[in-house]
């Protein structure tokens, strides 16, 4: 599937799917995606450039060869999500996303799904979690969790100043960018590494308690780390741009001599 798919020339359009999604083919080779209970598509409209949250989590996946050839879409799943995309002999091929809302088709330039059943949480374990995208961070619901999370983490204490490069975020000595879960997609926040899991606290003290950074890397063009800032609260970071490859967030700590130990990364999607 990994070579038909770079023969397409569809790196950049794919999308991640939540565990336990449902597909169903359609006679047009489009398929449907029913995500689980709680889960909501939240998307840019192709139209008027409005956010739009499709509550039913009902959406379909199209391929639209631009050249020569076929393309059509596909799924692969994992223990974590499933991925779509894309595959086929078309030289250039254009993915599309959309859903019907009262009873209108609207398309979507980009997007992705959100739990909301699901709450902003430190990422203590292995769970793979796709990265937190743009469009989240202008939801009320979004900034009520991160109010709600640092108020439970640092109980009154100040917030860390933190240093902002140009594709980076870090924390400063005492403090670790933690991997978190806000609905089900995962940003980097920095919390005090006393208050870590056992396993994280270890990773990050490998450096010797010195700060971490939060930072983007994309594999074909860019994507650079963004901070959304709650005044007076804190700040989640995430990655944002133009990558036509595949833009990941990486949460690292340094060992010294410009070596860097990993804690946690999480690949952003386009749908």
């Amino acid at each position: 599937m990994a070579k038909k798919d770079d023969a397409c020339k569809c790196k950049s359009d794919n999308g991640w799917l939540p565990v336990n999604s449902r597909i169903q083919v359609n006679d047009d080779k489009s398929i449907n995606i029913q995500a689980p209970p709680g889960w909501e598509y939240l998307g840019v409209v192709k139209s008027n450039s409005r956010v739009t949250r499709v509550a039913s989590g009902n959406t379909s996946v199209s391929c639209l060869c631009n050249v020569s050839g076929q393309c059509l879409p596909f799924t692969g799943t994992g223990p974590n999500g499933s991925t779509s995309g894309c595959a086929g002999g078309c030289t250039n091929c254009t993915m599309k996303q959309s859903a019907v809302l009262d009873g209108k088709d609207i398309d979507f330039i980009r997007g992705g799904y959100v739990d909301f059943t699901d709450s902003m949480r430190i990422i203590d374990d292995e769970t793979e979690l796709p990265a937190a995208f743009d469009e989240m961070f202008q939801l009320q619901e979004v900034e009520n969790e991160i109010q709600d999370f640092f108020k439970r983490i640092y109980c009154g204490m100040p917030y860390p100043e933190m240093k902002i490069g140009d594709n980076y975020v870090s924390a400063p000595r005492g403090f670790t960018m933690t991997p978190v879960s806000i609905f089900g997609r995962a940003a980097m926040v920095p919390v005090p590494t006393a208050l870590l899991s056992e396993s994280l606290k270890s990773r990050a003290l490998a450096a010797g308690g010195g700060g971490s950074k939060a930072s983007c890397s994309c594999t074909d063009g860019s994507c650079t780390a963004k901070t959304y800032n709650v005044p007076f609260v804190g700040s989640a970071t995430y990655c944002e741009g133009s990558c036509a490859g595949t833009c990941t967030l990486t949460t690292s700590v340094g060992v010294g001599a410009g070596v860097e130990v990993e804690l946690y990364k999480a690949i952003s999607y386009n749908f």
